[in-house]
């Protein structure tokens, strides 16, 4: 069974379609790549940015091979998007654009999965429970225990906790959590990375990693215990450090990876240290998940200007990664 790059590019309001198809404008390979979502609406997106697509349905036989023919999963909008305003009747669409892509990446787990920028406020206005893209794709999948990493050339960081609110963070951390994040991690990485005798530094989650108990115990009573448990025959696993001094550039190239307790707490330095060159990968998945690292940029949408390189750099990666299945 021939193996594809199944995009879902997120909001339609939003920049999400406009740098995927100004992406696969500057690759020299499209015909390994599938769109899902409104047909019409990408040949309108196409005309207007000037790039010349001819877009078919998934699934049919081509008459010819060409950088400019992508194939789609053809998924009608409920409404006519209007560029900056993201619209709750179009909620449904977003979701059934990455269930059709989620599906063919389960069905077969060669294919892989590139997300868009999706607005988890306007999907959960519109009466549906949702945190996000990693949550999502794992209830789909079946998975209980998935991984965000946020990558690029300086800094690979976990998140042990996503879309949480900080106020339930500490009581989401748990001894199983942090075992299970780093089991995940571990093979997410060394799959990624190609390495054996992976470091990994692991950060404590109140300031100054807790010092001693006196700024909180977390750090003893949860997070060092799932350290201790995770077997380090194969994988050296440091921590729980404060996460104020982790980043120094000595620690930096060091470790292999970092897990960080919460969302921001780990999002910051992926950001400062790559915005725009970084991946968000989903770890834990039976298919290889990658995404943007950043979001549907409502502000800037109907400008028709926006930067590409992360969505390039996660199409660019994704095809790499498909070729080495073959």
């Amino acid at each position: 069974m021939s193996s594809h790059v199944f995009i879902s590019p997120g909001d339609p309001a939003g920049i999400g379609p406009e740098i995927t198809l100004k992406s696969l404008n500057n690759l020299n390979e499209t015909g390994k790549f599938v769109i899902a979502g409104d047909i019409q609406y990408f040949e309108n997106l196409s005309a207007s940015l000037k790039l010349g697509f001819e877009f078919i349905p998934y699934g049919v036989s081509k008459t010819a091979s060409s950088s400019k023919l992508i194939e789609v999963i053809n998924i009608p909008l409920q409404e006519k998007p209007v560029l900056g305003s993201s619209s709750v009747n179009n909620a449904k669409y977003v979701l059934e654009v990455l269930t059709a892509c989620a599906g063919h990446c389960t069905d077969n787990t060669n294919n892989i999965l590139v997300t868009g920028p999706i607005n988890k406020e306007t999907i959960s206005a519109s009466g549906t429970d949702f945190s996000g893209h990693t949550e999502f794709l794992a209830e789909h999948a079946k998975i209980v225990s998935p991984l965000m990493l946020m990558a690029n050339e300086k800094i690979k960081i976990g998140l042990a906790t996503t879309h949480v609110p900080i106020k339930k963070v500490s009581e989401s951390i748990t001894e199983d959590l942090i075992y299970n994040k780093l089991k995940v991690l571990s093979l997410g990485l060394k799959r990624l990375l190609k390495k054996e005798n992976l470091k990994i530094c692991v950060l404590g989650l109140n300031p100054h990693a807790g010092e001693g108990g006196y700024i909180g115990t977390e750090e003893s009573t949860t997070i060092l215990k799932g350290i201790k448990k995770f077997d380090q025959r194969e994988v050296t696993v440091d921590g729980p450090i404060s996460a104020d001094t982790a980043f120094s550039e000595k620690n930096l190239s060091h470790y292999d990876a970092f897990l960080a307790m919460f969302h921001d707490q780990g999002m910051i330095p992926a950001k400062i240290l790559g915005f725009g060159q970084t991946l968000n990968i989903t770890f834990g998945l039976p298919y290889l998940r990658i995404s943007v690292d950043h979001g549907t940029a409502l502000d800037i949408a109907d400008d028709m200007n926006a930067d590409f390189s992360s969505m390039k750099l996660a199409l660019e990666t994704a095809l790499a990664s498909l070729d080495e299945k073959k």
